[in-house]
């Protein structure tokens, strides 16, 4: 399926440092939290040794998403800093531990819970960058839940093959469901799994009526904000659609995006303006919040972002627009690091660069703010290609999915702020990402801070550079699309310590060691 503009691109809405880990192990725990409520219980959570999360589960906030999602703690409540007191106030006996095993992406989570009812279950689940997730493995039967359904799943354990086929027969005739499926697990164990954009469990229950086939069921509530499962036919697939339907309507790229949304969710034109209305002012407010000045003990930059205004005030610098796109971008950053509230866009290590640039060229060109959410609508199109052809995952590509990618969507969305084409704003995210291939990701002293902060503004930046350059008629020469499969190709010929493990680049330096031993007595 395609990618939605508000499921996997702008967005998740979170507090945290990282969308792939706090607000994807958020998502992982609430839907663990849906099978089997772990409080008065135990959990293990499993991490590979070489994957990212053994060195980061801490300081990037993996440890935190995950037991608040288990608690059903939101995650945009404030108490969410506390979570290893609320583990303890509920009653969760909660262990992490880094073993060996092979797993399909360095973000994956096995986790056994045995709750207070002495029921035990065992899943294996992955981040897949940018706050996406799949539930892959649930009690050893192989399933894909990535939260945009409801889900109810019926477990038959040690019954013949003929009665399960009857069984799942009277659902699939009886259930108004987008999906219908069943594993089975060694020789007579099934799980029948139901995808539908309706909750379906009471009428389940119905049809099963307390059959002796059935060993549990549950019901699991999707976790994003689109459901899949829409029958409407998308307008385009791919870029040169998109540019051919440009080219015979004369929709410029927010037109095509509201066009591919409205498809893909099945919501209308209203619906998709007031829910990017609704996150363009979050991130309006995270800029706001970060220029008031924020504190936070466990990070390793302080309150910066008024620095560079007070210094053009001061004539110490040239006044220019990248010194208010450096102030809005480092506003952003803090508040993320604060713990304040941010939108991922497309992750929240990145989540600087389009708020940035967006916001900051907004006040010299358009102050109406109809403009700006058409043009974070834009943006995010372009992250629809992007995650559909490869990933926002640094873990898996590096920085240059995420600042990298995030430079070509802010190209883009300024590219229609400024009152340019489709054909303009795809050129614009060509050039910006074409700049931005082969970025690492390194992050300091396991903290989404250093180097993150320079490259969200070397992203935004990028992007004012980018769009200029394709509004007055500058050559990307190499199609986006074959940009984007470049990026993939760097990607995966990149070494696993430059993919977000915080063990190369200048995660090893001395200082960023020094610094992590510092941090880490700190909080001892």
């Amino acid at each position: 399926m395609m990618p939605s503009i508000f499921n996997d691109v702008i967005g998740p809405v979170m507090r945290g440092p990282s969308s792939s880990h706090t607000a994807a192990s958020h998502r992982i725990g609430m839907i663990i939290r849906q099978v089997c409520p772990p409080e008065y219980g135990k959990v293990l959570v499993e991490f590979d040794r070489k994957g990212s999360l053994a060195t980061t589960y801490e300081g990037h906030g993996s440890a935190m998403g995950l037991i608040c999602g288990l608690l059903g703690v939101s995650i945009l409540d404030p108490s969410i800093v506390r979570y290893k007191e609320l583990a303890e106030e509920r009653k969760l006996k909660i262990r992490f531990q880094i073993t060996d095993f092979e797993p399909s992406h360095p973000n994956t989570y096995k986790i056994q819970v045995e709750n207070n009812k002495q029921e035990q279950f065992h899943f294996i689940a992955v981040s897949t960058g940018g706050g996406m997730i799949e539930m892959q493995n649930i009690n050893g039967f192989e399933v894909l839940v990535r939260g945009d359904y409801f889900e109810t799943l019926i477990c038959c354990e040690s019954q013949p093959q003929g009665k399960i086929q009857k069984l799942f027969q009277i659902l699939k005739n009886s259930t108004d469901h987008s999906e219908i499926s069943f594993t089975q697990k060694g020789q007579n164990n099934f799980l029948i799994n139901i995808k539908s954009r309706d909750p379906l469990l009471m009428k389940v229950k119905d049809l099963i009526n307390d059959s002796e086939n059935v060993t549990w069921i549950r019901e699991i509530d999707p976790v994003m904000p689109i459901l899949a499962g829409t029958k409407e036919e998308l307008p385009f697939t791919t870029i040169d659609e998109l540019l051919k339907l440009s080219g015979q309507k004369g929709y410029d790229l927010a037109d095509l995006a509201i066009l591919y949304e409205c498809a893909r969710a099945g919501i209308d034109s209203e619906k998709a303006l007031s829910l990017m209305h609704d996150i363009v002012s979050k991130i309006k407010n995270s800029i706001h919040e970060g220029l008031k000045g924020t504190t936070y003990k466990d990070r390793i930059l302080g309150h910066q972002s008024h620095l560079i205004i007070e210094a053009e005030k001061n004539k110490k610098i040239i006044a220019t627009i990248q010194n208010k796109i450096i102030a809005y971008v480092t506003a952003i950053m803090e508040a993320k690091s604060s713990m304040g509230i941010i939108v991922a866009a497309p992750t929240a290590g990145s989540a600087g660069v389009l708020g940035g640039a967006i916001f900051s060229v907004a006040e010299d060109f358009s102050d109406d703010f109809g403009s700006i959410v058409k043009a974070f609508l834009a943006a995010g199109l372009i992250g629809v290609f992007i995650a559909h052809k490869y990933t926002f995952a640094a873990e898996e590509g590096g920085c240059q999915v995420e600042c990298g990618a995030a430079s070509a969507m802010a190209a883009a969305g300024l590219v229609q702020l400024m009152g340019g084409t489709a054909g303009q704003a795809i050129n614009a995210s060509s050039i910006a990402l074409q700049n931005l291939l082969g970025m690492i990701c390194d992050p300091v002293a396991d903290r989404v801070e250093v180097p993150c902060l320079g490259k969200n503004i070397l992203g935004a930046t990028n992007a004012l550079n980018a769009a200029n350059m394709s509004i007055a008629g500058f050559d990307p020469v190499i199609p986006l699309d074959e940009v984007i499969d470049a990026m993939r190709s760097v990607g995966e010929s990149m070494p696993s310590s430059l993919c977000c493990t915080g063990l190369g680049g200048l995660s090893m330096t001395p200082a960023a060691l020094k610094l992590y031993k510092s941090l880490k007595t700190k909080n001892l």
